[in-house]
């Protein structure tokens, strides 16, 4: 097979999907930052450069009472195991190479409810 066209090949491989939920590895952190592997929504593909950024989520629920969170209800189209804590103040960039397995797919109105948190969070 010519390289160039398996070079185009892995690309699409690898084409992610905004308000997805994926599998990803965050690896190991200090402090109160998420870690290890756990569903997160990408929120922005920035396929061109094989990163995306994402938001961790959690499903300790307990977490709903900091800032800048918005509870992810399990559904048919997200594909949870059970509901979660999206934790927008700890949207961030990562490789797609630390993404894994496709979960689901945010609802309509739960994507509604992440951009107005994010336009909250930076006050734009």
């Amino acid at each position: 097979m010519p390289l160039l066209t398996l070079a185009l090949k892995d690309l699409s491989e690898c084409m992610l999907k905004e308000y997805f939920i994926y599998v990803v590895d965050l690896g190991t952190t200090d402090g109160h930052v998420q870690s290890h592997s756990r569903p997160a929504i990408v929120i922005k593909a920035l396929n061109e450069l094989n990163m995306c950024i994402i938001i961790p989520l959690t499903s300790n629920l307990e977490s709903q009472r900091l800032p800048y969170t918005v509870l992810i209800k399990k559904t048919h189209s997200t594909n949870l195991k059970e509901d979660s804590v999206a934790l927008v103040f700890q949207l961030r960039i990562i490789d797609n190479k630390n993404i894994s397995n496709e979960i689901g797919k945010l609802e309509e109105y739960q994507i509604g409810k992440i951009k107005a948190m994010i336009k909250e969070m930076f006050a734009i």
